[in-house]
């Protein structure tokens, strides 16, 4: 094949390719919506099924021990605010949300560092730390089986700026 053709086929490629890459991607409807559980391996499904054998219950019960530990200047657990672990079903399921507040959309990391800050007088814990990651697990634990549902009438901007 000449320098030619070839470049010609090169330089096809790269449109098709770029016209591919710059379609937005489509909606799926909330009720079209799934879990990743449902695309896992028998053996995977098994383990998360199975509190015993899996490895994030570990996380889970740091997170339950953090939940009511009293921190930062105010000296006040989580339970303190929101009682039991289990006042959480549902909450993660619920997120990314938006702040009023802040005027933005938050995830479940920063909303735990916000309450750290506003309520506890704690300083903020640091992204993928082992006491967020703990924390944030079992927080997530409670909403187990629940659809992924945010509540996106207020989050119009930030998806727009995500596509």
């Amino acid at each position: 094949m000449n320098l030619r053709r070839r470049s010609s086929l090169l330089l096809a490629a790269t449109l098709v390719m770029s016209d591919v890459l710059l379609l937005p991607a489509s909606e799926i409807p909330l009720d079209a919506r799934r879990s990743g559980y449902d695309f896992m391996s028998r053996e995977t499904r098994a383990m998360q099924d199975d509190d015993t054998s899996n490895p994030a219950t570990l996380w889970v019960l740091d997170g339950e021990a953090l939940w009511n530990a009293k921190a930062g200047t105010a000296q006040k657990s989580c339970a303190d605010c929101h009682r039991d672990l289990s006042s959480m079903k549902g909450v993660a399921a619920r997120y990314p949300a938006f702040d009023d507040k802040r005027g933005k959309a938050v995830d479940l990391e920063s909303r735990i560092n916000f309450c750290r800050i506003d309520h506890q007088q704690a300083p903020p814990l640091a992204s993928e730390s082992r006491e967020m990651l703990a924390l944030s697990a079992a927080i997530a634990r409670q909403s187990r089986g629940e659809p992924i549902a945010p509540d996106e009438s207020k989050m119009a901007a930030t998806i727009d700026a995500g596509r």
